[in-house]
């Protein structure tokens, strides 16, 4: 039913993609009992700490990757390519804490290093380490658009610190974005419009994000279009994109459109930024750029770079721009664009992303990744023509796409004014949200819908894997 596409053949990916909205097919009620029991019954202890949870904490849970349906799954332990919940359950880890963890849980070289810091030294003192110098050397050695690089404490801060920088530096006011993107939580660039109903949406004030503005991923001449729109309004200081497109690429940017943007922005004065979040060292050591080929002004970091531990995020990119950040609070300061952050570059984090850095250079992970990736996603395509089942699937190396939902696609074919939009959106979350409840009661774990990623530590368990994933498929009617 389905083929493995090229993860740049964006208008294949885009057909396929109404071919699933016409033929959707969901799990059989049956099988949403039966997996609706496995948590209710094999999951009691995860409900129970979920109850307790809301008490305390908005919502239950801290960040979207743990809005698992029905519940959230209190895990305990994670240990190569395995995560255990507090019920004694084990799942094949295909979520990956969003995509930081590739080498697998718990992996040996980062874990003694680690140990070794607290133990001996400290993961924390407020002034400067070493490890913050070689950090950077590393992310310059295998990024060389990477000239100067600031250690942060999230990808939300380094997106933060990207469009600041962008302004000062070219003097404009205005920053473009792809539809449907994401860049963290600032006022400025949560949201992918200025509409709203007053003067106030969601707790931030219409003025706030009026100078951010969205065009459709691969669209030049739109760009073309918004870029010299505002051009008299005070100018586009950046352009701005997840490198490989929508949450991880599952819309897809082209290799013609990064081409095409970096001309848009040398011919209008304006910095091209790649948030690669998720892609810096999990596509290959050169991340995203090295695979499009263009060299961004600015590129965002975020929880890949500190090889699995908190506060990791940074950014960087030419000298003449990254040179106007201030280090730290003083007279020289007083013309730069302030930054800062105690736990940024702590020695705790930095010497992860060392770590994790040299190990996947030293074990030549990538091409393993590569390989396997093909592997496991040859066999996904095989299980959806075997369930007839429609479905995208591709992957940008162990970033796997495996939709069965086409969510994230839906503005792309339908306005939010057309009847058929919210049907459609209400069609496709029910299977966003019970696709990876089946695949979690079958013993793998995938954050809600789709995002999915293979690490290091899996490779050797890839049948096992597809067995999940066939266990699944065979339940769809």
């Amino acid at each position: 039913m389905s083929k493995l596409l090229n993860e740049y053949d964006y208008d294949s990916i885009h057909a396929q993609a109404g071919e699933l909205m016409k033929h959707r097919k969901h799990l059989k009620q049956s099988a949403v009992d039966k997996y609706m029991d496995y948590f209710n019954t094999k999951c009691a202890k995860s409900k129970a700490e979920t109850l307790l949870a809301k008490e305390v904490i908005p919502g239950g849970i801290q960040h979207n990757l743990a809005n698992n349906h029905p519940f959230a799954l209190a895990i305990e332990k994670a240990d190569g390519p395995y995560l255990y919940d507090i019920d004694g359950n084990r799942y094949i880890d295909f979520l990956c804490a969003g995509g930081p963890i590739i080498l697998g849980n718990n992996y040996p070289a980062v874990r003694d290093a680690a140990v070794k810091q607290i133990v001996e030294n400290s993961s924390l003192t407020g002034l400067y380490s070493p490890y913050e110098r070689e950090l950077a050397e590393l992310i310059h050695k295998y990024m060389p658009s990477i000239e100067m690089y600031r250690s942060l404490g999230s990808g939300t801060e380094a997106d933060i610190i990207a469009i600041r920088l962008a302004r000062a530096y070219t003097g404009k006011k205005h920053i473009i974005r792809i539809m449907g993107g994401y860049h963290g939580w600032s006022d400025q660039l949560v949201y992918n419009s200025s509409s709203a109903k007053n003067d106030m949406l969601n707790g931030i004030p219409v003025d706030c994000f009026q100078n951010t503005h969205s065009v459709p991923v691969n669209d030049v001449e739109a760009l073309e279009a918004t870029i010299e729109k505002y051009e008299k309004e005070g100018g586009v200081a950046a352009f701005v994109m997840e490198a490989v497109g929508q949450d991880s690429g599952a819309v897809p940017t082209t290799k013609e459109y990064h081409r095409a943007a970096r001309e848009l922005c040398d011919k209008h004065g304006m910095l091209l930024i790649y948030d690669e979040v998720v892609t810096g060292f999990r596509l290959g050591m050169g991340g995203a750029q090295a695979i499009f080929g263009t060299h961004p002004d600015l590129t965002v970091f975020g929880k890949i770079i500190g090889g699995g531990f908190g506060s990791s995020g940074g950014i960087g990119g030419r000298k003449d721009i990254m040179s106007l950040l201030a280090a730290g609070v003083s007279a020289e300061a007083e013309n730069k664009v302030k930054v800062g952050g105690t736990l940024s570059a702590n020695p705790l984090t930095t010497l992860g992303g060392i770590t994790v850095i040299k190990e996947l250079a030293a074990k030549n992970v990538h091409a393993q990744l590569d390989k396997a990736s093909e592997y496991f996603m040859k066999g996904i395509e095989e299980i959806s023509e075997k369930y007839n089942v429609p479905a995208l699937i591709f992957h940008h190396s162990s970033i796997l796409h495996i939709d069965v939902h086409g969510l994230q696609h839906i503005p792309y074919f339908y306005k939010p004014e057309d009847p058929e939009y919210n049907v459609q959106l209400m069609d496709a979350y029910k299977n966003y949200i019970e696709f990876s409840m089946a695949l979690a009661a079958e013993g793998l774990i995938i954050a809600n819908g789709g995002k999915t990623y293979l690490p290091y530590g899996s490779i050797g368990i890839l049948d096992d894997a597809l067995d999940v994933y066939d266990r699944v498929f065979s339940q769809f009617e």
